[in-house]
């Protein structure tokens, strides 16, 4: 009796196994909505290594950090700050209003995008600046991505430089 019982248990289970992975009829399953990679709000902390070139100082390399917040999908207001080697060494804090286009197209995330804004300079003498420009940025991820832009510098004093900035970095979205 105990080997009928075992006998029947085990036909039992190896039958059940025969059912599986079946779809179960009038169902159907989809995935979830996909995140997108460029939030309608969000923020962003930036990390930038830059290089200079000014007029009659040279030019030199540097680095920054600067932090973005984006209150609509398309424009955001941005604070940054850059220390380079040229000259005497020249500091620059600036802030700037953002307008971007994000792109996102079978999983290709980039998004140009145009700045523009004013601050100070400091290189020995202290001046107020403007500056206008543009980068482009891909997004590895929807919280990482890496970045490059251009900006120019119009200076408001005669005593400081105007200048071009290259910039390349990381972006952290929060």
């Amino acid at each position: 009796m105990k080997n009928l019982s075992f006998g029947i248990m085990a036909g039992l289970a190896l039958a059940s196994s025969a059912f599986a992975g079946h779809e179960v009829s009038g169902k159907s399953y989809k995935d979830g909505p996909v995140s997108p990679c460029f939030n309608d709000r969000e923020f962003q902390v930036d990390v930038f290594g830059s290089w200079i070139d000014s007029k009659s100082a040279g030019s030199g390399f540097g680095g920054g950090i600067g932090v973005t917040y984006f209150f609509q999908r398309y424009i955001g207001f941005g604070v940054d700050g850059n220390l380079s080697d040229v000259s005497n060494g020249l500091w620059t804090t600036s802030a700037s209003l953002i307008g971007r286009y994000p792109i996102e197209l079978s999983g290709i995330c980039l998004s140009p995008y145009a700045l523009a804004g004013g601050g100070v300079q400091a290189d020995g003498t202290t001046s107020g600046t403007w500056h206008a420009g543009g980068g482009i940025e891909w997004r590895a991820t929807p919280s990482f991505g890496l970045f490059t832009e251009g900006r120019y510098v119009w200076t408001a004093s005669a005593t400081s430089e105007e200048n071009v900035r290259i910039s390349v970095g990381a972006r952290f979205v929060f």
